[in-house]
């Protein structure tokens, strides 16, 4: 069963940000988060962890899921099989290294949602699962903003897998958006007595 049909039958919202962390943006998400009593998925992309491993901390210490999105956010059917599962590797090393962990693997979201042959196999042995998305909040590519687009799609499916980005932008405009819409979609599950999940408490409620 997909992600985003295992959420409409648990009337869940399932809130993932990806390229993260950011050093203002994913602190916003979080204050936002928690003024809602709601957790939230974070896929870290390795690259961006190094300077801000208080900010994974933060995120772990606030019950949040610490997920991977490999480290340089390669196009994995553009690059060998090699250099892909190196990049896997290099994501779950570099959380690894900002909690003090040694978990060594970190369920995952291939960047670009792309994955080779030789990397799903990888993740496929090791029993890592492996996460997409149901709604994608355009908060990178949408031309027209829209803060009310998620509350609405949320109404409509009656629960989704919501794909959001919390790296820090450029374009402040763009990033307060995305901080709208989270504060609109969330005041949406709350109204309609929805629940906020995270992936792990999704693919547990899927067992």
């Amino acid at each position: 069963m997909s992600l985003g049909r295992l959420a409409k039958g648990q009337n869940a919202l399932v809130l993932t940000f990806d390229d993260g962390p950011g050093s203002k943006m994913t602190a916003a998400v979080l204050s936002i988060l928690a003024q809602s009593n709601a957790r939230a998925t974070f896929f870290l992309l390795g690259r961006n962890i190094p300077g801000r491993e208080a900010v994974v901390r933060q995120i772990a210490e606030h019950g949040h899921d610490i997920c991977s999105h490999g480290y340089d956010h390669l196009h994995y059917w553009k690059v060998s099989p090699f250099r892909a599962l190196s990049d896997i590797r290099r994501g779950w090393q570099a959380i690894d290294k900002a909690l003090g962990a040694r978990r060594g693997k970190y369920t995952f979201r291939p960047p670009n949602g792309k994955l080779n042959v030789m990397c799903l196999l990888y993740l496929l042995v090791k029993r890592i699962p492996i996460v997409y998305w149901s709604v994608d909040t355009g908060d990178v590519w949408k031309v027209k903003p829209d803060r009310q687009r998620l509350a609405t799609l949320l109404e409509q499916t009656g629960g989704m897998v919501c794909l959001a980005h919390d790296f820090d932008r450029s374009n402040e405009s763009a990033g307060q958006l995305m901080l709208e819409s989270l504060r609109t979609v969330l005041s949406a599950a709350e109204k309609n007595g929805m629940q906020t999940l995270t992936v792990s408490e999704l693919l547990h409620a899927g067992k």
